[in-house]
């Protein structure tokens, strides 16, 4: 088979920048390429003015992965951080990966801000074989092939990566229709330190997905339970628009923030923990 076929056989990468950032994008673009990943670089974006959202539609829909490289010149573009919001939620509503490329040290636009940024602050070279590792792998995830415990286990394996504390499991839950209650410590800009404490529910879905109903029954949950601050769902697949809408309202509506990861930014946290890519998907990876 020749590199081209290889080529043809890859996840599409789309790569997108800000015009100051081009040599930037282009040298990621070639090493891609050289570890055979097939990479589309859009050279006629992101120029002021230029309504980013309308113009990423078309150019995504072929993509399973959209890099964005984050920079001074990103971040300084102000009218970025309102097309950002629009891009990010067609990109959710596609199932597309969205990975953010960290270039240089900056302050992260507020809509960046809960995602995991790739670290290609040492060099784009050194970090280059790295970065094609990660991206071939959750190339090869699917969760459609783990059994739904084997799916809670990853879940239960990528919170404690994340920096999770896990206080108690599904057997000391049993009756309480949770999967989890764990806890995240933090240190505020002061240097003390914040506990949040997490109900996490974990969903497997082959034929459906997260409804209203799965949301509701987990914010109930944490209302009767006042040492809990917060609700998590992790689920494989996504949710539905009715739920989507009800997640963004949750906070205000019901007092309880909530977070859900959808299968698409699990797979995002999964490129920066690709041992558990291994561990839970060696059969497809063609490990023993």
């Amino acid at each position: 088979m020749t590199n081209i076929d290889n080529l043809e056989k890859q996840p599409q990468v789309f790569v997108s920048y800000a015009i100051a950032d081009r040599e930037a994008a282009r040298a990621i673009v070639r090493g891609l390429r050289s570890h055979n990943l097939n990479v589309w670089l859009d050279d006629n974006q992101l120029y002021p003015r230029s309504n980013w959202a309308e113009s990423m539609r078309s150019a995504v829909s072929a993509s399973a992965y959209f890099l964005l490289l984050v920079s001074k010149h990103l971040v300084n573009s102000h009218w970025v951080s309102k097309e950002t919001e629009d891009v990010l939620k067609e990109l959710q509503n596609r199932d597309i990966t969205f990975l953010p490329i960290l270039l240089e040290d900056c302050d992260i636009p507020p809509s960046l801000a809960t995602y995991q940024c790739f670290d290609m602050r040492s060099g784009i070279e050194d970090n280059l074989e790295k970065l094609a590792n990660a991206l071939r792998f959750t190339a090869e995830i699917d969760f459609e092939k783990l059994s739904p415990q084997t799916f809670e286990q990853l879940v239960t394996d990528l919170l404690q990566k994340l920096g999770f504390i896990n206080l108690q499991s599904e057997s000391q839950q049993s009756d309480s229709g949770i999967d989890a209650i764990v806890e995240f410590r933090h240190k505020d800009p002061f240097g003390a330190e914040n506990r949040e404490v997490y109900a996490v529910e974990t969903k497997f879905y082959r034929d459906s997905r997260a409804d209203l109903r799965t949301l509701q029954q987990l914010i109930g949950y944490v209302k009767k339970n006042p040492k809990i601050d917060k609700a998590l769902l992790v689920t494989n697949g996504n949710l539905t628009s009715v739920a989507l809408d009800w997640v963004s309202d949750a906070p205000k509506s019901t007092g309880i923030p909530i977070r859900v990861v959808d299968g698409t930014e699990l797979k995002r946290l999964l490129l920066h923990n690709t041992e558990l890519v291994s561990k839970y998907f060696a059969t497809s990876l063609g490990h023993a």
